[in-house]
């Protein structure tokens, strides 16, 4: 009888797996969005800064502006994958030190406590 269970439940796992991977009908959204149609022979730089000047102004003059880390790495590439208001794992994804039990504090998010682009504290 235990190994029935544990056949029925290995199989419930499974399906679940593939529901949440390849229905799409995960939680987690991200990447769904689209980035308005652009030409990607200009830089998005170039683009941003006409179109948000100063989101193109705080960037550049954070860590990551100073040190040329791109937009794609926390936004996606635009054509693939577009994160307009990337999640906490984008971040995590380079900073795993700084990972943070959200459960235990009153902030969901990087981004509750950091501006996106500046990187500094909300005043």
């Amino acid at each position: 009888m235990q190994g029935k269970r544990f056949h029925l439940g290995l199989l419930a796992a499974v399906f679940a797996a593939f529901l949440f991977t390849f229905a799409g009908i995960s939680g987690n959204q991200e990447g769904k969005e689209k980035h308005p149609a652009v030409d990607y022979s200009v830089s998005c730089m170039e683009c941003h800064r006409e179109v948000t000047p100063e989101i193109e102004k705080q960037w550049r003059a954070s860590k990551h502006g100073l040190m040329n880390f791109g937009c794609y790495i926390c936004h996606g590439d635009g054509k693939v994958e577009f994160y307009k208001k990337p999640t906490a794992g984008r971040c995590v994804s380079c900073h795993s030190g700084l990972k943070t039990d959200y459960s235990k504090t009153v902030a969901k998010s990087c981004f509750d406590c950091h501006n996106g682009h500046t990187l500094k504290f909300h005043e």
